[in-house]
């Protein structure tokens, strides 16, 4: 395989950016030195031995043996690419250098959204099943600009106008759904044959086998827009229009900018 076959319309590609988004460092020094790294708990070994098959560069994996706050003993295990032309292909795809939670954004060229955004959740989320037993799927980002894509994608998949504010505590957005809306989401994003963390994998076959206890009422809590709120979000100001229309700050500017994608598209065709 050539470099020039790297491209994120592959799944497994997809999946692997989305992975070093939130795992992944990318550290560029002087001279074009530098290198990509990913480091995880010996548990998830197996995926970086993946990685290391799927890239057509030299890369190396060790394990490593530290104390940390939570174990004396902590095994991990280190994948890392020196090669720059990995390191060059990352970059083009949007990746930053250094520090990166906050910069991070979904590729602007095409890629494969279901995969791109497992690999985001297998680093930065969670799914499985509450201490009540109930399905849910999270995703922990400090990005807006992953926030409101990802919230556009639980929108189109499930139906409803899920809206996600940063929390006070941490200034991170942590976007969860829950029950049937749980399972609609993982059964997109961990389809049958997908790359994915073994223990994530797992997780969703529970998601999946899930279902509603008898009597338990299903609420309905989607809020659609109308034309009428459209065209005065349109021409008034975001803190106007979340007074006047009792909609959040994150559910008036994601309506917004699909309007936006709306009017671009429209002007394409």
């Amino acid at each position: 395989m050539e470099a020039t076959d790297i491209n994120l319309e592959n799944p497994h590609y997809a999946y692997l950016f989305g992975f070093i988004q939130t795992d992944g460092h990318l550290y560029n020094t002087t001279r074009n030195r530098g290198k990509l790294s990913i480091e995880v708990s010996k548990q998830d070994e197996d995926i970086l031995w993946t990685f290391k098959s799927l890239i057509p560069f030299h890369s190396s994996i060790i394990e490593r043996v530290r104390t940390t706050n939570f174990c004396s003993n902590y095994t991990s295990v280190v994948w890392r690419v020196y090669d720059k032309r990995f390191r060059d292909t990352l970059e083009s795809w949007g990746l930053p250098n250094g520090s990166k939670s906050e910069l991070i954004k979904p590729p602007s060229c095409s890629f494969s959204k279901a995969d791109y955004f497992r690999g985001l959740i297998d680093g930065d989320g969670s799914l499985g099943l509450t201490s009540k037993g109930f399905p849910f799927l999270s995703l922990v980002t400090s990005s807006s600009h992953i926030a409101v894509e990802y919230v556009e994608l639980i929108n189109q998949i499930t139906g409803k106008a899920k809206t996600s504010n940063r929390n006070v505590r941490d200034n991170v957005y942590n976007i969860v759904v829950y029950k049937e809306d749980a399972q609609i989401l993982a059964r997109h994003l961990y389809y049958d044959g997908c790359l994915g963390l073994s223990r994530k994998l797992i997780k969703a076959s529970e998601v999946l086998s899930w279902r509603r206890p008898p009597g338990m009422k299903q609420v309905n809590n989607r809020k659609s827009w109308t034309p009428e709120e459209d065209e005065f979000i349109t021409t008034h100001s975001v803190e106007c229009s979340m007074k006047v229309l009792s909609r959040s700050r994150n559910s008036v500017e994601l309506r917004l900018w699909r309007l936006s994608k709306l009017n671009k598209q429209l002007v394409t065709n």
